[in-house]
C-alpha cells in the first residue's frame, strides 16, 4: 500500500514523456523536463541517432494526392521525382542557409519531444510536404506541415509522432517559404 503513491507517480511521468503536443506549446514546453527522463524513448533515440549527422539534405514534397490529385498525378510523372519513404519528392535538394540548416538540426536534438499518434484523425491520412534526409538517406523525417506531423525512419525504427505548436513554428518558419517546385493549386 506504501508503494502505491510512487507507482502512481512514475506512471504519470511515463505517460508524459511523450504527451500529445498538440495541445499547446505550454504543454509542450512543460513536459520537457520529463521527456528527458526517459531517454530511451523511440521518438529520442531517432533523435540521438541523427543529432551528430552532419550531412543533412532536404526536399520538397509532391502535391497532396487527396486532396490535389490531378495537380498530384501530373507532378509524379515528370522526369524529375523520386521515392524517399515510400514518398514522391522532387528530386533536387532544396537550397537551405547555413543557418536553416543548423536550425533544422537544433530541432532535432534530444528533449525536444514528439508525441505518439497522427495520420488517422480528422486531418487525414499523413501526406510528407517535406523529407529531411541524414546519411544517404539511412535517415529520414518527413514532415507534414498541413496536419503537424513527423514520420521519421532509421535503419531500425519507424516512428510516427504529432509535432509541438512551438516546434512545429520553427519547421514552418524555415520550410513553409521553400516552395520551389511544387506548383500552387489552381482556383
Amino acid at each position: 500500500m506504501k508503494w502505491l503513491p510512487v507507482a502512481w507517480l512514475l506512471a504519470a511521468a511515463v505517460c508524459a514523456a511523450e504527451p500529445d503536443v498538440r495541445d499547446g506549446s505550454a504543454a509542450a514546453a512543460g513536459a520537457r523536463p520529463l521527456a528527458n527522463l526517459f531517454q530511451n524513448s523511440p521518438s529520442d533515440e531517432f533523435r540521438k541517432a541523427v543529432a551528430p549527422l552532419a550531412d543533412l539534405r532536404v526536399y520538397e514534397g509532391l502535391p497532396d494526392p487527396k486532396t490535389e490529385k490531378a495537380l498530384y498525378e501530373k507532378e509524379r510523372l515528370r522526369g524529375d521525382v523520386t521515392s524517399l519513404g515510400g514518398w514522391n519528392f522532387y528530386d533536387k535538394p532544396l537550397n537551405l542557409t547555413e543557418s536553416e540548416t543548423a536550425s533544422l538540426r537544433d530541432l532535432f536534438q534530444p528533449g525536444n519531444p514528439f508525441s505518439p499518434g497522427g495520420g488517422g484523425d480528422a486531418c487525414g491520412k499523413f501526406h510528407p510536404d517535406y523529407a529531411l534526409v541524414w546519411k544517404s538517406g539511412e535517415y529520414l523525417a518527413l514532415i507534414g506541415l498541413g496536419c503537424q506531423e513527423i514520420h521519421a525512419v532509421g535503419p531500425s525504427m519507424t516512428l510516427h509522432r504529432y509535432i509541438p505548436p512551438d516546434i512545429y513554428a520553427k519547421f514552418e518558419r524555415i520550410l513553409g517559404k521553400y516552395t520551389v517546385s511544387r506548383p500552387q493549386p489552381g482556383p
